[in-house]
């Protein structure tokens, strides 16, 4: 089984199995918390002119948020079980949901020959891969974002996973992230000295960078919601 079809056996098992109950996916956090933390960083970068990508959209929660702030922003998603969640409950009069495999540049460069250059949102979706897949889903998003557009990426930073250990080891698996791993969804690595590698200056501008953290929907007996330690950075094309 190649990596495309391994990743969309996984996230396809999953969102069809989703019953929309609470806690089940655990970083569909409310976009007030999440996307809007992320605009504050990258909206002053991105020509409002340019359609916006979610890439990894999930079910559109943070999708249909963005759409109160761009003209056009489409959801993507390697999953059509996702395309469909998200086009039921996360619907907009300026959003559309589409199937995109990352792995498969052929797919962005057909999208960026439909809509042009865009700019691109992406939230804790490059560690959900294997690091040998993460220089092909670099060079997709690079066909996305053509000579125009901006990238903005939110990621779990070299913090998260002793973070993790701890938060397991003190109030045991939350049930949303196990579900994660019962589906064979199993995380790869990316810290923030990949960026360099993955985003090279010959190819890439980087516009900014700093720490974040990834909001979850799970909640600690303390009434603390957990957030995941994270990084962000903006790019654009050379």
């Amino acid at each position: 089984m190649t990596s495309a079809n391994r990743y969309l056996t996984s996230w396809e098992n999953f969102w069809s199995t989703t019953t929309g109950a609470p806690g089940e996916i655990f970083w569909d956090a409310d976009p007030a918390h999440a996307a809007q933390q992320d605009l504050a960083l990258f909206q002053s970068y991105a020509d409002p002119q340019l359609p916006l990508i979610d890439l990894g959209c999930g079910n559109g929660t943070q999708t249909r948020f963005l759409a109160g702030h761009f003209a056009r922003v489409i959801g993507t998603e390697i999953a059509p079980a996702a395309v469909e969640i998200a086009r039921k409950n996360n619907a907009a009069p300026n959003a559309s949901y589409r199937v995109l495999d990352v792995l498969n540049p052929q797919d962005a460069g057909a999208l960026h020959e439909e809509i042009g250059d865009a700019n691109v949102y992406m939230r804790a979706v490059l560690h959900q891969l294997s690091p040998a897949d993460h220089a092909t889903a670099v060079q997709s998003i690079q066909r996305l974002l053509g000579k125009k557009g901006i990238l903005y990426l939110v990621e779990l930073s070299s913090a998260a996973e002793p973070f993790f250990d701890q938060l397991i080891k003190q109030n045991g698996m939350p049930p949303g992230l196990a579900r994660v791993f019962q589906h064979q969804i199993t995380p790869g690595l990316l810290h923030e000295h990949n960026m360099e590698s993955l985003f090279p200056s010959d190819r890439f501008t980087l516009l900014g960078t700093g720490s974040s953290h990834i909001r979850t929907v799970h909640t600690l007996p303390t009434g603390e919601v957990v957030k995941v330690p994270a990084f962000y950075a903006i790019f654009r094309p050379c």
